[in-house]
């Protein structure tokens, strides 16, 4: 027969279900802690690798901005070696096929490092006197490394449009023209440099014995003289362009020049192109150079792997699992720790003392450091946390004085305290009431703050000492971090204060003097207006004219009461106690609630900044009574006894409820910041503020100074 208890399997059953969850909590957390780490590993990864390969494509960008210069320089080098050829052929003519022949041969060009590989002279046609001349030049004079392009001397040469063009720049200008021929018969393309030679002068000029430099060319302008040719020179784009790349090899180079298109040069591809294709920098520059423009197609290998992106990111991949798996691993114990106490199955009716090893389970799941210690202050017990805080083992610290892990200065108080504590019967004692913070001795001699509390329990050996400790380094480098904090805060606030009094000081001065003045001028003249035409208007404009005076006169009062809010000029000429006088009696007159005045200050005088203070104080805490204590009376009292002087302000209002816990700038009907306000003045000059009230009992708020910060001008500053 059924009586609705659960059966004792049952419970069993549900015992053993509630034991496998707990048992399941600390490998999610763990699991949690891994995926969470490791994805944010993955995510600095990433941006670590998009950075990377940033500043890989840069540093591209800067290697072809490299490159571009050097190709140019190269062609003005080989432009310079044809000047020179030009300034042999204006000396010894070109007549004299074989003293050409000595020159280019004493030239060099196969050891030299120039790109130049044949040099020449094409004379003009007779009777054509410009490089736009119909008739094609003809070679008299070739010599160099390359043969004549396609034909034997004497015959015209250099026919495309793009030597004609290359001519007729050279002509035009007087600079060397450069033009790309294309190969015929599966040869390889050449570039051709022409310089425009001219006839003689009259008067023979020295030719220089030297090379002429780049920077000696001719500027860019007609010349007046006739030409006779053009000097000539061949240059190979294979020796142009592979000296330059040869200290870039990674970098792939295609050059085009003229229109259309001659593909002049094609670096081999690179290994890594061929081990590793994908993403490539790629940039395209072009060069203009004797009325031609080449253009350089630059690009290397922009692999990730090649550029380190990748490694970085599997580097900070793989610290990430690490620094995940650290997690999954603390989550794990910590979890393991929090569920202990439910998987610790319940003692036994009866069972007096926990289990020794259930015991030093705890001690060692404990996230806060436990040292044990005999009569002798020696350890007995050294938890994982103490080895973390401490630094060092457990195998290290047992057996060794506990006063290794105490400051010099601090160990001889300590051992009193701890014999004093046995002594005692005490179980357990917060330690360090005699002193703020503790310290401890780290086991590479660094000291750190400390909070700590004591036990003794006696067993069959002796007493036992358990100190159980946490490391406060942390939170004391935050409370000292907010203390300034709110230090900076309070000395902000106090500037604030004291550049808002001296702007309603301006402004109030500016009120009365200057729109206080101006208005009884427009007030005389609207008199003046007035009596003049007195008689000679009708009574509807005397009416308004009345009425202008009267408006006028309004204004003016408006605008001494607004600037006597702002700063009472009774204030700065007759002091603090007349102007808390006149405060009182306009309170009244506004509101209607009597002001009894208890003023007692002797023949104390008070700082500009200190009697602004007090003066702002009674009109804040006036302001307060006005729109919430619904009172009849108030009592003000200022008073300087000995070297204090008081301000206590109270009303007979319905008062406020005074909430435990309530900071007092939040005791009031709303969350108005005028007690604090309030607060705030006195603090600048180190004074207190007590606040006294009740519902039904009134307010009562009094605030109590030094008497010498009251009449220091150095406090106000």
């Amino acid at each position: 027969m059924s009586t609705g208890a659960n059966p004792p399997g049952d419970a069993a059953r549900g015992t053993t279900r509630a034991r496998r969850l707990r048992n399941g909590q600390p490998a999610m957390a763990a699991t949690l802690a891994f995926i969470i780490a490791f994805a944010l590993a993955g995510a600095v990864a990433a941006f670590v690798a998009l950075q990377w390969q940033t500043a890989a494509e840069q540093r591209f960008a800067r290697r072809t901005a490299a490159l571009r210069e050097t190709v140019e320089q190269a062609l003005i080098a080989d432009e310079a070696l044809l000047r020179g050829a030009r300034g042999w052929l204006a000396q010894a003519g070109a007549a004299d096929p074989e003293g050409w022949q000595r020159y280019v041969s004493g030239v060099d060009l196969e050891n030299s490092r120039a790109a130049v590989v044949a040099l020449g002279y094409l004379a003009l046609p007779p009777g054509a006197q410009s490089a736009s001349s119909a008739q094609p030049a003809t070679a008299t004079l070739w010599a160099g490394l390359a043969a004549m392009p396609n034909s034997a001397p004497g015959s015209a040469v250099g026919q495309s449009t793009a030597s004609e063009a290359a001519r007729r720049y050279a002509g035009q200008t007087g600079n060397a023209g450069l033009a790309a021929e294309p190969g015929a018969d599966n040869a390889p393309p050449q570039l051709m440099l022409y310089l425009p030679a001219y006839v003689p002068q009259a008067v023979p000029q020295a030719v220089p014995q030297t090379v002429p430099s780049a920077a000696a060319a001719p500027a860019a302008s007609p010349v007046q003289r006739p030409l006779t040719g053009f000097a000539v020179a061949t240059l190979d784009p294979q020796r142009l362009f592979e000296p330059i790349l040869a200290a870039q090899p990674d970098l792939a180079l295609t050059v085009h020049a003229g229109q259309p298109a001659v593909e002049l040069y094609r670096s081999a591809p690179t290994e890594a192109a061929e081990v590793t294709p994908g993403t490539r920098f790629e940039h395209i520059d072009q060069i203009a150079f004797g009325g031609a423009t080449l253009t350089l197609d630059a690009s290397t290998d922009g692999s990730p792997l090649l550029t380190g992106a990748a490694t970085c990111a599997a580097a900070i991949l793989l610290a990430g699992a690490v620094i995940a798996g650290l997690c999954a691993f603390l989550a794990w114990r910590l979890a393991r720790a929090q569920a202990a106490p439910a998987l610790a199955p319940e003692p036994a009716e009866g069972e007096a003392h926990l289990n020794e090893a259930r015991m030093m389970g705890i001690i060692r799941s404990s996230m806060e450091a436990i040292i044990t210690v005999d009569e002798t202050q020696r350890i007995v017990i050294f938890n994982p946390a103490a080895e973390f805080v401490f630094g060092l083992s457990a195998m290290e610290a047992i057996g060794s004085p506990l006063s290794r892990f105490i400051p010099a200065r601090f160990r001889a108080a300590h051992e009193r305290h701890v014999e004093q504590f046995g002594a005692t019967g005490v179980t357990e004692r917060q330690m360090g009431r005699q002193q703020r913070v503790l310290f401890g001795l780290r086991a590479n001699g660094e000291e750190f703050p400390i909070e700590a509390s004591i036990s003794q329990i006696r067993d069959a050996s002796g007493k036992l000492y358990t100190v159980m400790l946490r490391d406060i380094t942390e939170r004391l480098r935050a409370e000292n971090s907010l203390k300034r904090s709110r230090e900076e805060l309070r000395e902000l606030s106090a500037n604030l204060q004291n550049v808002r009094e001296a702007e309603k000081t301006r402004i109030a001065r500016e009120l009365h003097d200057d729109l206080g003045q101006q208005l009884t001028a427009l007030k005389i003249d609207v008199s003046a207006l007035e009596n003049r035409l007195r008689g000679a208007i009708d009574s509807d404009n005397a009416e308004r004219l009345a009425g202008m005076r009267k408006l006028i006169d309004s204004t003016v009062k408006a605008v001494r009461r607004i600037a006597a809010d702002l700063r009472p000029v009774m204030l700065d000429d007759l002091g603090l106690v007349p102007a808390i006088e006149w405060l009182a009696n306009d309170f009244t007159n506004r509101y209607g609630i009597a002001v009894q005045r208890h003023i007692h200050t002797g023949n104390a005088a008070f700082s500009r900044a200190a009697a602004t203070t007090l003066f702002r104080i009674v009109q804040e805490a006036l302001t307060n009574v006005a729109r919430h204590a619904e009172a009849s009376v108030v009592v003000l009292t200022l008073e300087v006894d000995g070297q204090h002087c008081t301000l206590r302000i109270v009303d007979n209002g319905h008062g406020a409820p005074a909430h435990p816990g309530d900071s007092p700038e939040r005791t009031g009907h709303d969350k108005s910041f005028g007690l604090l306000g309030i607060r705030e003045r006195a603090h600048m000059f180190n004074g207190t503020v007590e606040i006294d009230t009740a519902p039904g009992e009134g307010f009562a708020i009094a605030i109590t100074f030094e008497l010498d910060t009251l009449q220091s001008e150095e406090t106000a500053s």
